[in-house]
């Protein structure tokens, strides 16, 4: 009887390792270029203009010329790099959810249009966010081609989920996703929503793990990167980043922000290259490469403990290990990703796990 269940054992973790090499070569796939041989500028000319992006912002009612001048440094911003620019300009909602509402006209108007004349990727930027190092293309932030199951790269503060800058794949999973954020109030009347109404609405919506278009709801099609990466914010007493992030933006300081948004804007405008840096001497590069090889990783050894539960049924200790694995390894490759320490510790003991059987 040992012997059998040895043997049974031995089989799984044969099953195991094998669906592991075969999904570790699919997912090889394309990404982006490995510079590491030092070739940086073949490594950006692969990334800028590799997707087909649109920024995306809203501006209506009473005139507010330094909201203008901030949407104009994203407008020379996409120019620069070949981006479209679209900006609502007339209320078709009630307060915040103008922002689903448009972002969701937007992306079922690409979806009728042929595969190679859509947008593949909308970036949405509030009015308030300043574009103070246009050098950085936001190719760099999104998924390599080979991690197709993302559709919203977003960034998280001490509220969860901000939405003041976000990026929105073309797909009928986004279509999907947005049609539930605005119609969860409707459907959930008491429902406590705070002040942003559909920045709270998205949050729910998106940690769901079943409906949605697969029965899986949509937490696994949500990344967050690093929050400075894409989302950095200028606090009263001063600028979070350093010289070279791409922006700054200005959450929370309600009218205290017009001087701190009028001073970045002269700056901007006046003397540009005091804060532009080229892509290639900045950390997003690296650092951007590193963090979706994490990424690319862990849903690769999750895929695998997918597929394997499929195959059998077992309630073996073996199995119950990498059950325990793969859970804590989904939990921080859903909630906190961008600490790149943890999520590669966490590969770490899924990896020497599958070695050790």
């Amino acid at each position: 009887m040992i012997a059998r269940r040895q043997g049974r054992s031995r089989r799984l973790v044969v099953v195991f390792l094998g669906i592991s090499t075969l999904l570790g070569l699919l997912w090889m796939g394309t990404g982006y270029s490995d510079a590491s041989n030092g070739r940086e500028e073949e490594a950006l000319e692969t990334i800028a203009g590799s997707r087909r992006v649109t920024k995306v912002s809203m501006l209506y009612g009473a005139r507010n010329v330094l909201y203008e001048r901030a949407l104009q440094s994203h407008r020379r911003h996409a120019e620069r790099w070949g981006y479209g620019m679209d900006v609502l300009q007339q209320d078709i909602s009630v307060g915040y959810w103008n922002k689903p509402s448009y972002l969701l006209s937007l992306v079922i108007a690409e979806l009728t249009k042929p595969g190679l004349d859509r947008v593949e990727w909308f970036m949405w930027v509030d009015a308030d966010s300043i574009i103070i190092n246009p050098a950085i293309p936001v190719e760099i932030f999104l998924p390599p081609f080979d991690v197709d199951s993302i559709h919203i790269v977003a960034s998280k503060d001490h509220n969860g989920l901000n939405t003041g800058v976000f990026f929105l794949r073309v797909s009928q999973w986004t279509v999907n996703m947005l049609i539930e954020v605005l119609g969860y109030p409707a459907y959930n009347p008491d429902a406590h929503l705070g002040f942003q109404e559909d920045q709270t609405s998205m949050a729910v919506i998106l940690n769901k793990t079943t409906g949605g278009p697969d029965g899986k709801g949509y937490r696994d099609g949500l990344v967050y990167l690093p929050r400075t990466w894409i989302n950095t914010y200028e606090w009263k007493h001063a600028y979070e980043g350093t010289k070279g992030n791409l922006l700054v933006h200005f959450p929370g300081l309600e009218d205290e922000r017009w001087p701190h948004m009028s001073t970045w804007l002269d700056i901007v405008e006046t003397k540009p290259e005091e804060w532009e840096v080229p892509l290639e001497e900045t950390w997003y590069m690296h650092e951007s490469r590193s963090f979706w090889g994490r990424i690319r990783e862990a849903k690769k050894a999750i895929s695998s403990y997918e597929a394997l539960s499929k195959i059998t049924s077992s309630s073996s200790r073996n199995r119950e290990r990498f059950e325990l694995a793969a859970r804590e390894l989904g939990k921080v490759l859903h909630e906190t990703p961008f600490d790149g320490e943890l999520l590669q510790q966490r590969i770490d003991d899924w990896n020497v796990l599958g070695a050790a059987y």
